[in-house]
């Protein structure tokens, strides 16, 4: 299924990873506390390792009411990529996803030596709540219901969570 011209649209603030001038664009909406986020997070990392002509973008798609923190966490990894390092927390809270409550979180604000003070702020005025319910938004207008949920170049992935599969799919959909 087509993205929607909406959500294909990279916005100048996300954070692209891989090979940023690359035409093959791998959206995923996830949620860090989700345990199939979390192997989905594992096969993206071996996909931008394995293909230079790849761009990842994360999407936030956090499902509050399996997991409660989902919210608060993608706004952890906004307030953080504010001082330069989203994908420093993204990989944190990715590597183990149990109790990512508050306190685990600022203690990867420590980890990260970012401005405690700062995150702090961004994180109690909710600086960046609108983005991650831009990124939810966008979700649900294309069809996601679960995560982790992928788009390769416009077509949504809709097998099983696989590696083999998936990057299967996601050569499959390359463009040339």
């Amino acid at each position: 299924m087509p993205l929607s011209d909406y959500s294909l649209n990279i916005r100048n603030e996300e954070y692209p990873k891989g090979n940023l001038s690359s035409q093959n664009i791998l959206i995923e909406y996830g949620d860090y506390e989700c345990p199939y986020s979390r192997l989905g997070y594992r096969y993206v990392q071996k996909f931008l390792k394995e293909d230079t002509d790849l761009k990842f973008i994360f999407r936030h798609f956090p499902i509050k009411k399996k997991h409660p923190n989902a919210e608060m966490c993608a706004e952890s990894a906004l307030c953080a990529g504010d001082q330069g390092k989203f994908w420093e927390m993204h990989d944190l809270m990715f590597a183990d996803n149990q109790n990512l409550g508050r306190e685990r979180l600022e203690e990867f604000a420590q980890e990260l030596d970012l401005d405690r003070r700062k995150f702090h702020v961004d994180l109690d005025s909710h600086s960046f709540l609108s983005w991650v319910q831009q990124d939810f938004r966008s979700g649900v207008k294309n069809g996601v219901n679960d995560t982790p949920t992928f788009f390769m170049n416009e077509t949504k992935y809709e097998g099983k969570l696989a590696f083999k599969e998936l990057l299967a799919f996601i050569t499959n959909h390359k463009l040339s």
